[in-house]
């Protein structure tokens, strides 16, 4: 074999092996970006997961919020009869001494 052709073979081999190394590149790189959105993928469906259940808190939240918004209503409403029923007992305890009064007068 002449030198010649021993270079020619030398850069038939380096070729075909930098052909090869392209060829396994894009194969790693095929497989890197197959796996990149498997996992994009899942970090969506997790976050559809995680906005469900937040949604789901945010309900239940609001329905909490609007018992004690009832609660607070009746409070008052109690809170106002107390008042109102206290005002009373005054005024029952007013006339109660008008009439004491009167009766020691006599």
């Amino acid at each position: 074999m002449s030198i010649k052709d021993a270079c020619l073979e030398l850069g038939t081999k380096v070729e075909n092996e930098l052909i090869q190394i392209r060829a396994d590149q894009r194969e790693l790189a095929q497989d890197l970006t197959e796996r990149i959105n498997n996992v994009a993928n899942q970090v969506k469906r997790l976050d559809n997961r995680m906005e469900n259940r937040f949604a789901e808190i945010d309900r239940r939240f609001d329905t909490l919020e609007s018992r004690f918004s009832g609660l607070e209503a009746k409070q008052n409403s109690m809170e106002a009869k107390q008042d109102s029923m206290h005002s009373t007992q005054q005024d029952m305890m007013t006339i109660l001494v008008a009439i004491q009064r009167k009766l020691d007068v006599n």
